[in-house]
């Protein structure tokens, strides 16, 4: 029905969307139907809610409950009380026959007097000739009295004789006792009469249908007013108990909404011991155990994303390592190859010229062997494969080993090199060493004739170290300065190719840097430039392989 009302709906506006309205007009309309939709859908789904159907349940187990008692009131309610006064006269005639029967006059004027004041029932006996020989309405006006044939009121007479006219006499012979109907035109009411045997006199019990009726009026009043105060109690308490019973419920659905957002932290926190209380304890545990779950998934994910990112990034290494390498290869080769050809050919005929041919081919060969060492060294840094040891290096020393290994280099060229400072720090000696030959080399290779190197180190304020190597010349261009630390990257091909350069050096420095948990930088400084090397107080515990 809900589905058939919204489908409706939506048919109408689609209709008067097709229609050519003003366009307020039809903004109107589009916007009230909508408001009524959401109204809609706002009510089903309130109706569709497990707390609204417990509550509705219960309440409507109560409304049955009453309706049943109402019915059975309505329909059975004046038969039973029917059946239970005359069972109530039965008895009275019992205990005034028995009274009766024993002679004792105290005996029977005390029953009568009870029964009479108890059960609001009139009571008659007349004897076998119809003579009245006691009365209760006689009695209240002139006291007890037996034996006194006339009535207080001749109306009752008439209604004691038509009851006994209209009794049963085979019942009454039989020692039993009839029950009759009587109606009294005169006095507009009815009564309801048991005529029974006292041996040979008569018993006429009378109760009207008046009290009988108002009995059941006010009977039917009052169940009608409890069935709705109980009714309103039981909708009182189906309220509570839906709010009580559902609660749980609703809490473990909103966990359950929360885990479909991935959202674990909500749990439900009931403290119920019975089949709730452990359907909670099962979502908290499958909540746990999802978030469990999902928490190695997402690491297993970023492990295989490392991983690949990894793989990516050694491939590409690969190829550029093989590109690289071979735009750099390809000029020594070509030159061994024309020098050689050129002997084979005897190009070379004088000495001089033989010797030539088998230096330049010499020198190249050792120029290819340098670059394939340093690009292997170059690998394994970058591939994480190098070996490295924690010692206490001492940085003044590795600045003065430095100037001791490069003075063949320096020789002839008259460079003022200068060596400051020092520290100590606990990393591996052999890269900082190679790190400080690469700087130094490069520094005599671009510093002129007669121009100024000077080494240093300092220790920092956290512990660590700074080294540095400073050389006289030319600077570099700012935006050229970031691109040094690439492998094959040279400010000028011609001159670093004349110098003897390979351009892998720098990339070394910056890989043994990252490797002792360092870092490396060049910059400009008035006079020329600055390579630095930045050291922590102690080598990483993830690169350290103490031996």
């Amino acid at each position: 029905m809900p589905g058939r009302m919204a489908l409706a709906i939506l048919l109408f506006c689609a209709q008067i969307a097709a229609r050519p309205l003003f366009p307020s007009l039809r903004e109107a309309l589009f916007s009230m139907f909508r408001q009524l939709f959401q109204n809609l859908s706002l009510r089903f789904s309130l109706l569709r809610s497990v707390k609204i159907k417990f509550f509705a349940a219960i309440a409507a187990v109560a409304l049955v409950f009453i309706v049943i008692i109402s019915c059975l009131n309505l329909f059975f309610y004046d038969s039973y009380y029917m059946a239970q006064r005359q069972n109530s006269l039965t008895k009275i005639y019992e205990e005034v026959r028995t009274s009766y029967s024993a002679g004792d006059s105290a005996a029977l004027e005390e029953a009568l007097f009870r029964i009479e004041n108890s059960d609001s029932v009139r009571l008659t006996i007349l004897n076998a000739s119809g003579s009245v020989v006691y009365d209760s309405d006689m009695s209240r006006q002139n006291g007890m009295q037996f034996g006194v044939d006339f009535f207080a009121n001749w109306k009752m007479a008439q209604l004691v004789r038509s009851a006994l006219a209209a009794a049963d006499p085979q019942k009454l012979s039989a020692g039993g006792v009839d029950f009759v109907a009587v109606q009294m035109n005169d006095l507009h009411e009815n009564f309801l009469c048991l005529v029974g045997m006292l041996g040979d006199d008569y018993l006429v019990a009378r109760i009207p249908f008046a009290y009988m009726e108002q009995n059941s009026m006010f009977n039917s009043t009052f169940l009608l007013l409890t069935g709705l105060i109980t009714f309103l109690v039981c909708l009182i308490l189906s309220a509570i108990l839906a709010s009580h019973f559902t609660k749980p419920l609703i809490e473990m659905g909103e966990v359950a909404k929360a885990m479909t957002r991935l959202d674990f932290s909500k749990k439900y926190e009931g403290r119920r011991v019975d089949e709730i209380g452990q359907l909670g304890d099962s979502l908290n545990l499958l909540s746990d155990h999802l978030e469990e779950a999902i928490r190695e998934l997402r690491t297993s994910n970023e492990q295989l994303e490392q991983e690949i990112h990894e793989k990516e990034r050694i491939d590409e290494m690969r190829r550029e390592f093989i590109i690289n390498v071979s735009h750099e290869l390809k000029t020594p080769i070509a030159l061994i190859q024309g020098y050689a050809e050129g002997l084979t050919a005897g190009v070379a005929e004088s000495p001089e010229d033989r010797d030539f041919y088998c230096n330049t081919i010499a020198e190249e060969a050792d120029r290819m062997n340098t670059m394939v060492t340093q690009l292997l060294s170059l690998s394994r840094l970058e591939l994480g494969r190098e070996t490295v040891r924690r010692d206490t290096v001492d940085l003044g020393a590795c600045l003065r080993r430095a100037v001791e290994k490069t003075a063949v280099l320096r020789a002839g060229r008259d460079l003022d090199v200068t060596c400051t400072g020092g520290g100590t720090v606990e990393s591996d000696e052999n890269l900082i060493d190679q790190v400080i030959m690469n700087y130094m080399t490069n520094a005599i290779r671009y510093t002129p004739d007669g121009g100024r190197i000077a080494l240093s180190a300092e220790q920092t304020a956290d512990g660590g170290a700074r080294l540095a190597v400073f050389n006289e010349g030319e600077g570099v261009a700012e935006d050229e300065l970031p691109k040094l630390w690439e492998k094959f990257y040279r400010t000028d091909k011609a001159r670093s190719r004349a110098s003897g350069g390979t351009g892998v050096g720098l990339s070394i420095v910056r890989a043994s840097a990252v490797l002792l948990g360092g870092a490396c930088d060049a910059r400009n400084v008035p006079g020329g430039i600055e390579f630095s090397l930045t050291l922590p107080r102690r080598l990483p515990v993830s690169s350290a392989a103490d031996r």
